[in-house]
């Protein structure tokens, strides 16, 4: 018990105001250490790199520099890569889709490029950079594909972008209605990236003079405006869970091997390097396209078109 003197009232205020004051100033130091004690740290989504991931090639795969028909990439990259139906390899497409009875038999030649592995985890993102070139219509549907893939598993995880050739330049092109047309239920039906951040995907027709492209650099089935670059569409897509993944991405003929198509690809931080074994185009002012062989390339398609236009009439 505190005694306090006579005419000690201000003394003893200030002892009791003072007690109060520490008293109360407890309360919000508690709060503050059980809140410190029950935050957990959580993961923070990250932006996934594959510059530094290395590439293997099946069938006709390269790097090329922009030219008038395909630019560089939104990336700002000098170099982007591609895969072409010209020169390409048979069963590559994971894709079993229907037959509409208008081809000699399904997918024919076309080449792919696969990652080697590497990790994600949940929420985290990944952004690629696409360009679809065809010169085929359809009936011949030529169609591209980019998915990912777990890589203890071999399973598909997500379709990151699909097209299809057409028959009008209005067309639907991409994503061109791939996954309605498959037979295998095993695979997801629906693309899982955002293409265009939402925004509509038109068809860029901008002729077909391309290297990749091989005898069909140049032409178009019908001779029309059918034919010709999406322009880059870029895809983003957020993990779903952790785990370990490769890419792919890939182009088919359909029905037959007529009429060439091309995929190409970007992503920030892409390397030569990194692609082992396949052909880096140099510089467009370095590889002037001779004059017989452009000559050549549209007599061959010119012949083919002849002998398929009217099977594609009437098809939209």
């Amino acid at each position: 018990m505190t005694l306090w003197p006579e005419n000690s009232y201000s003394t003893k205020q200030t002892h009791l105001n003072k007690g109060t004051t520490m008293k109360n100033s407890r309360i919000p130091l508690i709060a503050l250490s059980l809140s410190g004690a029950l935050a957990i740290p959580t993961a923070q989504a990250s932006n996934i790199s594959v510059g530094s991931n290395t590439w293997t090639a099946s069938g006709a795969a390269g790097l090329i520099y922009g030219d008038s028909t395909v630019h560089n990439s939104p990336t700002g990259n000098a170099q982007f890569g591609y895969v072409s139906t010209s020169g390409g390899v048979y069963g590559v497409s994971p894709l079993v889709l229907r037959d509409e009875g208008r081809g000699t038999e399904n997918q024919t030649n076309g080449s792919k490029i696969q990652s080697n592995a590497f990790n994600a985890s949940a929420n985290d993102t990944l952004t690629l950079q696409f360009n679809y070139v065809s010169t085929d219509g359809r009936g011949y549907d030529d169609y591209a594909w980019a998915r990912l893939v777990n890589a203890d598993t071999n399973n598909t995880i997500a379709w990151l972008f699909t097209a299809r050739s057409t028959n009008s330049a209005n067309g639907n092109v991409v994503p061109g209605n791939v996954l309605n047309r498959q037979l295998d239920n095993n695979l997801p039906d629906e693309l899982d990236a955002v293409l265009n951040d939402g925004n509509t995907v038109g068809f860029d027709v901008a002729g077909t003079n391309w290297i990749p492209l091989g005898s069909s650099s140049g032409i178009c089935w019908d001779n029309a405006n059918t034919c010709g670059p999406t322009g880059w569409i870029k895809s983003a897509y957020s993990f779903a869970a952790s785990g370990s993944y490769f890419l792919e991405f890939g182009v088919i003929n359909w029905g037959d091997e007529a009429f060439d198509t091309a995929l190409a690809f970007d992503f920030g931080g892409l390397q030569q390097v990194n692609f082992s074994g396949v052909t880096l185009v140099p510089p467009p002012a370095t590889v002037p396209l001779p004059g017989g062989f452009f000559l050549m390339s549209v007599g061959v398609g010119l012949m083919h078109a002849m002998s398929r236009k009217n099977k594609f009439r009437g098809q939209a």
